[in-house]
């Protein structure tokens, strides 16, 4: 079968799109990744910076940048396709933020049209709004979504890297394992498992994102057992670091019930899992061994969970939540399995 191209568009995300790419070009794809085009780009003269600035101060016109920028990398993009001998694919995860111009030019361009997943509540993202008409299919994490917008959008989970679990893993060196940014809805949980982690000796790997004043984050996480980080570590950095723990948490933001990456990459590595989105319960992996759902009464359960054996998941389940079987089904390449959203 001759090589499939595949053009690559989503924010820069910790240098996730870097995996994807990689795993894209193991499962066979010729790649077009344009994150790296769009940062590079230069405004091609002061007087197209000034008309942007003008267009968003004085015209409240938030797309004046997207615009230009892909007007101006366009041609770069035209090119490459064109190298390529065509455009089978298109694959956009979050796009908005990208112009609908560019997206309707890309939709143009591809064989079997454009795909959009948004691994965000659509109400965090509201730029999405206006661009949704412009993708054949639109993939959505959140089961709020989907229901509010049955007619419009497809179900869709994120996935764990599955293209070098064959290679040995790494050993523990952790009880347990967390990085994110700091918000405030989950800091009490933090703090509290951090404490507890401390009571019970337990090697603890965790990790905020904060880059303002560190005095003032040491206020908010006053536990040293809990890392204050300048910069968020790459996706591949992370996933190291986690292969490197027994158990894996995750503290959920409150604004959507998706389920987050930690989630399955805890799948896709045989890991235990304790996260506080009650929703995971839902899905059909979840097993009460193999994952706590914590909550403001059940502390207690910590030590027992982390004493009990792993429940084997069928394999048929697991493998339905890997990139390898995400990207068929987000493709609509068969052979795969559906994935579904719990409503």
């Amino acid at each position: 079968m001759a090589t499939k191209t595949i053009l690559l568009g989503m924010p820069e995300v910790s240098e996730l799109y870097k995996l994807i790419e990689a795993n894209l070009r193991f499962k066979g794809f010729h790649v077009i990744n344009i994150i790296e085009d769009s940062l590079s780009f230069r405004y091609p003269s002061f007087h197209s910076h000034l008309y942007v600035k003008y267009r968003k101060l004085i015209c409240k016109d938030t797309y004046a940048k997207k615009q230009l920028q892909w007007q101006v990398l366009q041609k770069n993009i035209a090119r490459k396709i064109e190298q390529a001998g065509g455009l089978d694919y298109a694959l956009f995860i979050s796009g908005d933020i990208y112009s609908k111009t560019f997206l309707e030019f890309i939709r143009g361009q591809s064989r079997n049209g454009i795909v959009n997943y948004q691994f965000d509540g659509l109400h965090r993202c509201p730029a999405i709004y206006p661009l949704i008409d412009a993708f054949d299919r639109f993939y959505v994490f959140d089961p709020d979504d989907l229901a509010k917008n049955k007619h419009l959008f497809l179900p869709a989970t994120n996935f764990y890297f599955d293209h070098k679990l064959t290679e040995p893993l790494p050993q523990t060196e952790n009880d347990f394992y967390f990085i994110g940014v700091h918000v405030p809805s989950r800091q009490a949980f933090i703090n509290r498992f951090a404490q507890i982690a401390e009571q019970h000796n337990w090697k603890i790997d965790f990790n905020i994102a904060w880059k303002r004043n560190p005095k003032k984050g040491r206020q908010l996480y006053p536990q040293h057992n809990i890392n204050l980080i300048k910069q968020p570590l790459s996706f591949a950095a992370n996933q190291q670091r986690a292969l490197q723990s027994k158990v894996l948490v995750d503290f959920v933001v409150s604004e959507h019930k998706g389920l987050s990456f930690r989630v399955f990459e805890a799948l896709g590595f045989n890991k235990k899992l304790i996260t506080t989105n009650a929703d995971v319960a839902h899905y059909d992996f979840y097993h009460p061994d193999n994952i706590l759902i914590l909550n403001n009464q059940n502390w207690h359960e910590i030590h027992h969970f982390l004493n009990t054996p792993m429940h084997p998941v069928p394999e048929e389940i697991r493998t339905k939540y890997s990139f390898s079987n995400w990207i068929n089904y987000i493709l609509d390449i068969e052979p795969h399995s559906k994935i579904s959203l719990p409503l």
